[in-house]
């Protein structure tokens, strides 16, 4: 079909240098396949990338929704991994443009992101601080505590935590779009980083990564992502990812206080609230129970 498969390859093996999971990269992959057959069944064009105008991503958006019918959250994944391809694209000069910047995604009312409800969260941490070591546990543990993202997480070094028997914080030195920010620990939070850091080979050099494997520090998201499903698998839960661990902060977060839209954008690392109402949002379940109790 005349794809460019040697740009795709280049920037899908990017895609791993800069730690996105193999499940990411396929996905992309999946999206940059499916936009070449569309290319080249309605116009009988390969993918050029440098011939790619906006017109033929909204064409391609309309066919998806009209034609295909895909899923919202389908259509919104394949024009985000466009957009990043020609992002990634005109960084190396291969396009002057990025003809999919201006596609909007869909707007999906109603539907928030997934997150674990209290009790799979209970049995994925009760299955982790069985069957797992402490390293694991306390990853694990951050992840669900603090809402900070897997790069964050990954990030950490030794000086990056502070604990006392009273309190302690988590500092992220570089977010996203290089956000510093200090995150509160609670008690749990605490006692098993506390556990952890006893057997840190290198707790005494603030430098050193905080999170440590056989063969070095962790740094792969993959490793991440691995660990997280093979205690879910145990705990009888689906598949999830680290993302899943800080959408289930947010609303754990706003279940306890729900007016502190603004704490938990500040937690999260959003300098704009407006991201973070997304987590205010009814699902369609929640409507379907109010429409009942409306007497008409």
């Amino acid at each position: 079909m005349g794809v460019q498969e040697n740009i795709v390859d280049r920037w899908i093996a990017n895609l791993g240098i800069t730690g996105k999971s193999p499940l990411t990269q396929e996905a992309y992959r999946h999206a940059t396949n499916h936009f070449s057959k569309w290319l080249h069944e309605t116009y009988g064009n390969g993918f050029v990338p440098g011939e790619v105008i906006a017109r033929d991503i909204k064409d391609w958006k309309t066919y998806q929704q009209a034609t295909e019918k895909a899923s919202p959250h389908t259509i919104n994944q394949r024009l985000v991994a466009i957009n990043r391809f020609f992002t990634w694209a005109q960084g190396e000069g291969i396009v002057q443009s990025n003809p999919a910047i201006d596609v909007n995604l869909i707007n999906i009312n109603g539907m928030k992101p997934k997150g674990l409800d209290t009790k799979s969260l209970r049995q994925l941490l009760r299955t982790i601080h069985r069957y797992g070591n402490v390293r694991d546990a306390a990853m694990v543990e951050v992840l669900a505590g603090t809402g900070i993202r897997v790069s964050e997480l990954l990030s950490l070094a030794v000086g990056d935590i502070e604990l006392t028997d009273r309190s302690g914080k988590l500092t992220v030195r570089k977010g996203k779009h290089s956000g510093y920010r200090e995150i509160p620990l609670t008690k749990d939070i605490r006692s098993v980083l506390s556990a952890y850091m006893e057997e840190h080979g290198q707790k005494e050099d603030a430098n050193s990564p905080l999170w440590i494997g056989i063969r070095g520090a962790l740094k792969s998201r993959s490793t991440v992502f691995r660990m997280l499903n093979k205690y879910a698998k145990i705990a009888g839960l689906a598949n999830l990812g680290p993302h899943t661990l800080r959408h289930t902060f947010a609303f754990q977060y706003l279940q306890a206080n729900p007016d502190d839209i603004r704490g938990l954008a500040a937690l999260l690392g959003h300098t704009n609230i407006n991201t973070v109402m997304i987590y205010t949002q009814p699902s369609f379940e929640d409507l379907s129970k109010r429409m009942e109790r409306v007497s008409i």
